[in-house]
């Protein structure tokens, strides 16, 4: 079998259909495999340097994650190495940028591209030709099934009646089902038949970022401005907006001028609009004012349609009887199902002279079986660094928000989890959580790991919130 770093020339591969050929040959000629960590869930990358990691981290992070995750689909983030490169690379790459050496300093300041079209109000937001979307997710590509007819239906109906019929459409699901394809089908389309409306896909990160740069800069006007001017705004994973009160107040002010416009507004979340904690109400009410549908897992024979598709698409040659058992064993997502087929591809590719047989499919298989965590069962082989990072991903807040002095909702219920996490999983005594924590007092953590405890025999949302942590550190 093909050993990990074999799959990095396909990652690469499929990156550079998605950047512009300067781009990928000026940013990513000295980036490299460096190995995987966290038992396959962290895949770290080498860079030359501290500016570069920050440049294509800022740039290209979503870029870089879903070619990544197409072939290494157990991975849920993404590190960085620096390793300096030789000299003459160095050069190499300053001929093709034809820039002068750059600095932590110019960070901000450094275009990507030699685009004639001036920047717009503000360098950190995108030029108004740029919708943000990934071509590849169309109506055309989008298999539909029992689970997620209703919300391609909707979608597609979306496109015919803008701004009138379902607005705003609220598409939520478990991880790995499809809605961001359709979230981006629903813009790719826009753009084919309307070829004038200003379209923009902006993950909800994403958004959050640019609201404090505006806030920085004292830019708040040209923000809003900027954002009131889209006929179609479609934002990916509204739920990291939890918790962030400055930017769900701009939302809810850019959301009522552009409803009250007839502008079309999509929206995509991991649960429905009432289970969003950290969410208003005012926010709740209006994500329930248009429509909001969901996208439930495959069934089986959902499954089978699915991998047929797909296996047509890509060209591949696998029997029924495999198809069959990938189908069966693989009841998670659809991502789930492309992952096995990619590393299938992957493997035809790398060893083209032997044939693939069922032991191939088992050990790839394999890989998707773990064991489910319960509420009550340790996980092994974790370590502090792994879940809180676990912690601060799903409550989408820093690290030094957690460790530090921050009162925020939020944080302070995402520290009380990350407490229990470390008594729980990691067994570690409330004074060494303590200093691991800043510092704090010991009868700090123990109340508030105790308070987790408690809410999790009555609050089913605190206990989602644990189960979902569980499950990602397990690698599920």
């Amino acid at each position: 079998m093909p050993a990990l770093k074999d799959y990095w020339p396909l990652v690469m591969e499929d990156l550079k259909g998605r950047l512009s050929a300067s781009n990928f040959k000026a940013w990513f000629s000295l980036v490299d495999f460096a190995e995987i960590q966290e038992s396959g869930r962290k895949l770290v990358i080498s860079v030359p340097s501290d500016f570069h990691k920050k440049y294509i981290d800022s740039k290209f992070r979503k870029e870089i994650f879903a070619s990544v995750v197409k072939y290494y689909p157990q991975v849920i983030h993404v590190g960085y190495k620096i390793v300096k490169p030789a000299e003459t690379k160095n050069q190499e790459i300053q001929q093709a940028l034809s820039l002068e050496p750059l600095s932590d300093d110019s960070f901000e300041k450094q275009p990507i591209d030699n685009a004639s079209e001036p920047e717009p109000i503000s360098s950190y937001l995108p030029k108004k030709s740029l919708n943000n979307l990934n071509p590849k997710y169309t109506f055309e590509n989008f298999v539909v099934t029992r689970n997620n007819e209703l919300a391609a239906n909707v979608a597609m109906a979306v496109v015919e009646d803008m701004g009138k019929l379902y607005n705003p459409l609220f598409i939520h699901s478990k991880v790995g089902l499809g809605k961001t394809h359709l979230l981006e089908a629903i813009g790719n389309k826009t753009v084919e038949k309307r070829p004038t409306f200003n379209v923009k896909y902006i993950p909800a990160e994403t958004f959050i970022n640019q609201w404090i740069m505006s806030l920085q800069r004292k830019e708040t006007d040209k923000f809003r401005d900027y954002y009131n001017s889209i006929d179609l705004l479609l934002i990916d994973d509204i739920q990291f907006f939890t918790g962030k009160e400055s930017t769900q107040e701009i939302f809810f002010h850019i959301f009522n001028y552009l409803h009250q416009n007839n502008k079309q507004i999509v929206l995509t979340s991991d649960k429905p609009p009432q289970e969003l904690i950290g969410i208003p109400e005012r926010l709740v009410s209006r994500f329930n004012s248009g429509m909001v549908v969901d996208i439930t897992k495959p069934e089986l024979e959902d499954r089978l349609s699915i991998l047929q598709d797909k296996i047509a698409r890509m060209q591949l040659i696998i029997d029924d009887k495999k198809v069959f058992k990938i189908a069966e064993k693989i009841s998670t997502n659809v991502r789930d199902l492309e992952g096995v087929l990619n590393k299938i591809q992957a493997r035809i590719k790398l060893m083209p002279h032997l044939d693939f047989d069922d032991r191939d499919l088992d050990s790839i298989l394999s890989s998707y079986c773990n064991h489910e965590p319960t509420l009550d069962e340790p996980i092994k082989g974790l370590n502090p660094e792994a879940v809180l990072q676990a912690i601060c991903r799903i409550f989408s807040i820093q690290k030094q928000d957690i460790i530090g002095n921050s009162r925020e909702k939020n944080v302070a219920l995402a520290r009380q989890i990350a407490f229990w996490f470390y008594k729980h999983e990691l067994d570690l005594s409330y004074p060494v959580i303590g200093r691991l924590f800043g510092g704090r007092n010991h009868t700090t953590v123990m109340h508030g790991h105790n308070k987790i405890e408690e809410l999790l025999k009555t609050n089913p949302k605190i206990k989602d919130k644990v189960m979902m942590a569980k499950k990602m550190l397990a690698g599920s």
